[in-house]
């Protein structure tokens, strides 16, 4: 005899008779079909819009919007792609407001910025606090102005053998918190004035499963996630909106000397920081919702996330993992995030 769980509102763990096996449904069935028919069709739409897209550009190109005289906050502006995006903004004459935990690095950064001829700020905080966050947007505007321009950018890779709680903590505190806290701050400034732009690095790794980073892209996945639900609300919100959200989704990037030393691989899947920050201030100038950088990742990521089977993604990670030259023990301990780990493991109570 068959048995099922009866429904909640007899008990979790009451059972009822079943006189036959539960059949499959003619709409199951139907719901498969039109799934995989939806799937397909998207693929056509996205290739169809983006070559029609590429012509629209190609003779209609609107003019990018101007940064001259804006205010840009970058976290994440000590080292590595926050750097760079500091000095581009720099060269675009935009005021720069540099965030970052290291405060030694960070005024490096400033340095170079102010060389540019430009006014720069630099800001020592750590994002995961959610009062130290508030009190430097209070700072960044009474030193600068408003912010027009956010970009998330600091992030932690976190601990790629194993899953422990102070590297997990950090890696959401970091990647998802520290963003939302600092989107949660500028955001009423932007809707009153009804202009701004929000940028959060994202990563390839939340549309494809590299699992050796599982904490990492969970974490970039949650991002990802609110920044849609932001994107979603202010278009919702305001007919006439001018706050834009753009996602950047870049593959596996040589971000500094400590990668190129402790992470060589045998594939070349990587991605530099100068085409990085080119697609992103693209995406800026013409408000662009996502990127993918390459762009040549977006449609092999929409079909092994959502068509190909699990048993063959997972055959495909398992050929593509044994190109990978992970680092040793000793290599991994001087990889450049364990300094941060212990100042963002925050408890609940340390916030």
């Amino acid at each position: 005899m068959a048995f099922v769980t009866e429904s909640w509102e007899n008990g979790p763990t009451t059972k009822r008779e079943l006189k036959k096996p539960a059949n499959i449904k003619k709409d199951h069935i139907l719901f498969t079909i039109f799934t995989r028919v939806f799937f397909c069709c998207f693929i056509l739409w996205e290739i169809g819009t983006a070559f029609g897209s590429f012509l629209w550009r190609l003779i209609f190109r609107p003019e990018p919007k101007s940064l001259k005289g804006r205010v840009c906050l970058v976290t994440g502006a000590g080292r590595g792609l926050g750097r760079e995006f500091c000095l581009t903004l720099a060269r675009e004459g935009a005021l720069i407001a540099c965030v970052d935990i290291n405060e030694s690095n960070n005024k490096d950064t400033a340095a170079m910025v102010k060389e540019l001829g430009v006014k720069v700020v630099p800001y020592t905080v750590n994002v995961a606090i959610k009062k130290d966050v508030e009190e430097v947007i209070s700072r960044i505007e009474k030193d600068l102005g408003p912010v027009y321009l956010l970009i998330n950018n600091a992030a932690l890779v976190g601990n790629t053998f194993e899953i422990n709680e102070e590297c997990t903590r950090a890696c959401f505190n970091i990647n998802v918190l520290g963003p939302i806290w600092i989107m949660n701050a500028v955001l009423p400034s932007m809707k009153s004035r009804n202009e701004g732009h929000i940028v959060n690095m994202g990563s390839i790794a939340v549309k494809l499963v590299t699992f050796p980073f599982n904490v990492y892209g969970a974490s970039k996945a949650a991002l990802s996630y609110m920044s849609t639900c932001v994107r979603t609300e202010l278009q919702v919100m305001n007919p006439n909106n001018q706050v834009f959200v753009t996602t950047v989704y870049p593959s596996i990037m040589n971000s500094s000397e400590d990668y190129v030393r402790c992470v060589p691989q045998n594939v070349n899947i990587t991605v530099e920081m100068e085409e990085v920050v080119k697609a992103t201030m693209d995406a800026i100038y013409y408000n662009y919702e996502e990127v993918y950088i390459p762009s040549i990742m977006r449609l092999p990521s929409i079909f092994v996330t959502e068509l190909m089977p699990t048993q063959t993604n997972a055959k495909l990670l398992k050929f593509v993992i044994k190109k990978f030259n992970f680092p040793n023990e000793e290599q991994y301990e001087n990889l450049p995030w364990h300094d941060v780990v212990a100042k963002s493991c925050l408890m609940d109570n340390d916030k």
